[in-house]
């Protein structure tokens, strides 16, 4: 996994944790530009993420994202450790995961709302 496509994640993610849908949508548009021509299925979403200002459909696009990028994240890590984390709540209480540098909860599908609901479900290290 490059570096530039997991530090773009995590902008996204910020931006989502900030409940900015115009960051979201400069940091998806970064974000599509990483991924190759076998990933195309991911950089569609990340894309549509890119050209909608409405932040709900920016948060279940990236709920999508992280189902398909969990495997990517998983195994080109090279080096350091990832968080996977989840809140129960989101999406009507179905549940969300996301990945981050840091095990500290910030809800990315709650922004402000409830900040640090959730848990950390996984800790990936290589």
């Amino acid at each position: 996994m490059t570096g530039k496509l997991w530090n773009n994640y995590l902008k996204v993610k910020t931006a989502l944790v900030e409940s900015n849908a115009e960051k979201v949508q400069t940091a998806a548009q970064s974000l599509s530009q990483n991924f190759s021509e076998q990933q195309e299925e991911l950089k569609s979403i990340v894309q549509q993420m890119a050209s909608t200002d409405d932040l709900e459909k920016q948060r279940e696009l990236f709920s999508k994202i992280n189902e398909q990028a969990e495997s990517l994240f998983k195994n080109e890590l090279n080096n350091g450790t990832i968080y996977k984390q989840y809140c129960p709540m989101a999406f009507n209480n179905t549940g969300g995961y996301w990945f981050s540098d840091v095990d500290q909860i910030r809800n990315p599908y709650f922004g402000d709302r409830m900040l640090k609901c959730g848990n950390v479900a996984e800790t990936i290290k290589k």
